[in-house]
């Protein structure tokens, strides 16, 4: 359970290819965030970019004794925010009610490189007082990982990790981020729904994918993809944080109660060697 990040992008945002529900009620957060701490879930994943995800969190946190570690993430088109960088950062645990956050992380490659080196000294000042933990970067290409990898005080990497962008695609980036000592958080389990969709459903430019999809349920039936998918996450050594966003606690529930299922060991391998000549469709940005 202690990999398992909760993400709170459908907090804030109508979020998934396969979200029919919309944003979870403030009744149904409630219920979300208090499983997941009952159930030794320590950390939210959020953004800058994710609606009003900062202010229902923190909104939890003001009614509640249950205090999350928090990541969040820089975003270049919130131009509504405080240009410092150290003020942004103060606002933020202001509206999430926490004293500090786990990570602050850059929303994407471009952010990261046009903004870090222009707010360096005041991260590093942020997190010398113990006010940021680590300085990270969400990522998608292995070119921009390892590219990051060369800064040294880059101390978090979330980057995609599913059954199709699986291990043939990212080992190699995994074994250099734990030479230099990088945390590795994953996302995109379950590829924004797409593994749980009818192949029938599927059609434009995803329709290349279909030859893929139809070679993991030819290994689990379509009621166990769900498990599959988040055991093979989970199992990776190398990861030390999984996302998993949900709607409603009875998907949190049902998740939760399906990790470590160890019928899966076997059919691993099998994944691993699954490899999507389409790469760029791997990336929900250009569906």
């Amino acid at each position: 359970m202690r990999k398992i990040i909760l993400g709170t992008v459908q907090f804030g945002l109508d979020y998934g290819i396969n979200n029919k529900i919309g944003k979870p009620d403030n009744n149904e957060i409630k219920s979300i965030l208090d499983y997941a701490f009952d159930n030794k879930i320590n950390f939210l994943d959020t953004a800058e970019a994710y609606g009003d995800s900062h202010e229902r969190i923190g909104e939890y946190h003001a009614n509640s004794n249950n205090k999350f570690k928090v990541i969040t993430k820089f975003s270049s088109s919130r131009l509504d925010l405080p240009k410092n960088i150290s003020d942004r950062i103060n606002h933020h645990l202001k509206i999430l009610n926490i004293s500090n956050l786990y990570c602050y992380m850059f929303h994407n490659y471009d952010d990261f490189k046009n903004y870090f080196n222009l707010f360096k000294l005041e991260l590093l000042e942020l997190k010398r007082k113990g006010i940021i933990k680590k300085i990270g970067v969400s990522l998608h290409s292995n070119h921009n990982i390892n590219d990051v990898l060369e800064n040294r005080e880059i101390g978090l990497i979330q980057l995609p990790y599913n059954l199709l962008d699986n291990k043939s695609k990212r080992e190699n980036v995994f074994l250099k981020a734990k030479e230099k000592g990088v945390e590795i958080h994953t996302r995109s389990t379950f590829l924004q729904g797409l593994f749980f969709k009818d192949l029938d459903t599927i059609d434009g430019k995803l329709g290349v994918l279909k030859k893929y999809l139809l070679e993991l349920k030819r290994l689990v039936n379509k009621k166990e993809i769900n498990n599959l998918a988040l055991n093979y996450v989970c199992s990776n050594a190398n990861i030390d944080g999984v996302l998993l966003g949900v709607d409603t606690v009875s998907q949190l529930k049902n998740n939760l109660s399906c990790i470590n299922d160890n019928k899966f060991k076997g059919i691993i391998e099998n994944i691993d060697s699954i490899n999507v000549k389409e790469e760029n469709l791997l990336n929900p940005a250009n569906w």
